[in-house]
């Protein structure tokens, strides 16, 4: 496996605008492979046929410790998908999406049809090519810059499903209360050898292409003085998040994983293009009992939480990419 940070650079002026529509698509794809990941695990794989792109599952890149129902997996797949129909719209084409479209495939999460002569959804009217190749992880500290009311409003604007919906708050007591519950996972978390190896082997994939090490990058011991000192840092990262962003819908399958994971990634696009900063925060969606308390937080019956995340202006600024794997590699 190989990986690097040159994706990143694919140039909109190299789309092969007089070649085949299986060629284009393929290039859609240089688009897609950059969607977030947990730990940068990559779990997508394509096949293009025709006029058709089918977005699988692999399966085999999965965090069983850390995400045990694939709950994260999915909504990285919901993310390179939506990365896909970005990038797609902005090339003219349209599309129809079939997520699951066979039921003895399971791995097979989404099959897209597309065709020529499309136009842009309203709801990914403010995101351009720019702000897909633009986006990362911000895992820093905010400042106490408030988001303009114009800037949330477009944000909301992202949310078109009618089982989904996207809550925006600044509520002083809201986050105090996920900062309590960041903190618990934490602290449960990295007490666990499992996750702890789980974690190292991701994050080592990337600290290989990253830095051409041909060894183990040595981790540290976690005592647990550390182990509090990572909950304590969490508890500061979100107190200084001036707003959080909870995603829920109304079930809970594969398919509620993927169209959530969509819907966080318009929402990341346009806030980048805002110049906004997101950091997606998994760990109180991560066990079932956790989770549950942020279910019982939202004044909305029959509603499950699915991802939360901080929004706001970093206080250094750094742009950081991790490396990919290149579409080659990720086609089937």
């Amino acid at each position: 496996m190989s990986m690097s940070t040159e994706v990143w650079q694919t140039s909109e002026q190299d789309f092969p605008a007089a070649a085949p529509i299986e060629t284009q698509l393929r290039f859609l794809l240089r688009y897609a492979i950059l969607a977030p990941s947990p730990q940068n695990s990559q779990p997508w794989a394509f096949a293009v046929r025709e006029n058709q792109v089918h977005l699988m599952a692999d399966l085999a890149r999965g965090q069983p410790v850390s995400d045990p129902n694939g709950r994260e997996l999915y909504l990285s797949l919901g993310c390179a998908l939506e990365n896909l129909l970005v990038a797609a719209e902005h090339f003219g084409f349209a599309h129809a999406v079939t997520y699951f479209p066979r039921q003895w495939q399971p791995q097979l999460v989404a099959t897209v049809l597309f065709r020529t002569e499309g136009r842009v959804s309203s709801f990914r009217a403010g995101i351009t090519l720019d702000a897909i190749q633009a986006r990362h992880n911000d895992p820093g500290m905010f400042s106490p810059a408030p988001i303009p009311e114009s800037v949330r409003g477009s944000l909301e604007a992202c949310c078109s499903e009618a089982d989904l919906a996207l809550d925006l708050t600044d509520d002083y007591q809201f986050r105090n209360w996920i900062e309590a519950l960041t903190a618990a996972s934490d602290r449960i978390d990295f007490a666990n050898p499992g996750f702890r190896m789980e974690l190292a082997h991701w994050t080592r994939q990337s600290a290989f292409a990253t830095a051409g090490r041909s060894r183990p990058v040595p981790l540290p011991e976690f005592s647990p003085a550390l182990v509090d000192t990572i909950a304590v840092q969490s508890q500061a990262k979100v107190k200084s998040s001036p707003m959080l962003g909870l995603i829920r819908a109304t079930g809970d399958s594969h398919l509620t994983h993927v169209r959530p994971g969509q819907l966080f990634q318009r929402v990341w696009l346009t806030a980048t293009a805002a110049g906004v900063h997101v950091n997606p925060m998994s760990q109180t969606m991560r066990r079932p009992e956790l989770r549950s308390v942020v279910g019982m937080l939202i004044p909305y019956p029959g509603w499950v939480p699915q991802h939360v995340f901080r929004l706001g202006y970093s206080s250094s600024p750094a742009e950081h990419h991790t490396p990919r794997r290149g579409v080659d590699e990720v086609m089937l």
